[in-house]
């Protein structure tokens, strides 16, 4: 199958669109702390906890994830990834005990963790590599897009619609990026 021009920028698009989701989902917490403490009795310490929960698998999996990215490729487990984080954001919105939104927020954070360098792997397999770091620049970019949206929008978005019904509407639209990942990307570029 002919890979189009345009179809290259597509792929680093759905990478780097799942990056701006997941961390939109990382700074959630930050935008609903009234909520969480509120909604699971949590005090600055319990809140801080909670939302470190992300950061355990996020770490841990740095490594491994390189490592399963150069071997298979990044469109599987990219794919895999942004549907653990839509999971993690389902269990999440529909938490009722502490421990759920902990396990919820840890699933974020392990699918979280395929995201920059899957997208960074796709740029590199698509386009030329002395311009990794543009792609690099432009996919944190994009990330630091959702990172601010996830702060600045929240307060509104809670105001009118709570935060269950805000991490369902990340979970939703982050399986929505695994599905169009897992369909349109593609791996092998048949010029190298």
């Amino acid at each position: 199958m002919r890979i189009k021009s345009w179809q290259p920028w597509l792929f680093w698009f759905l990478g780097a669109s799942f990056f701006f989701f997941e961390y939109f989902a990382r700074v959630d917490p930050s935008g609903m702390l009234a909520q969480l403490q509120h909604y699971f009795n949590l005090d600055n310490k319990g809140l801080g906890i909670l939302s470190a929960y992300f950061y355990i698998p996020y770490v841990l999996m740095q490594i491994p994830v390189g490592l399963l990215v150069d071997r298979h490729g990044p469109r599987r487990w990219l794919a895999v990834a942004a549907l653990v984080s839509a999971v993690g954001a389902i269990v999440f919105s529909f938490s009722v005990y502490l421990w759920q939104a902990k396990f919820g927020r840890m699933l974020i954070g392990l699918g979280a963790s395929f995201a920059f360098v899957g997208t960074l792997r796709l740029a590199t397999l698509w386009f030329d590599r002395s311009r990794l770091g543009f792609f690099a620049g432009m996919t944190q970019g994009v990330g630091m897009l959702g990172a601010a949206a996830g702060v600045g929008v929240m307060p509104v978005l809670i105001e009118s619609w709570g935060w269950q019904k805000i991490m369902l509407s990340v979970g939703v639209l982050l399986a929505i990026f695994a599905l169009m990942i897992l369909i349109f990307v593609r791996d092998k570029n048949p010029d190298k």
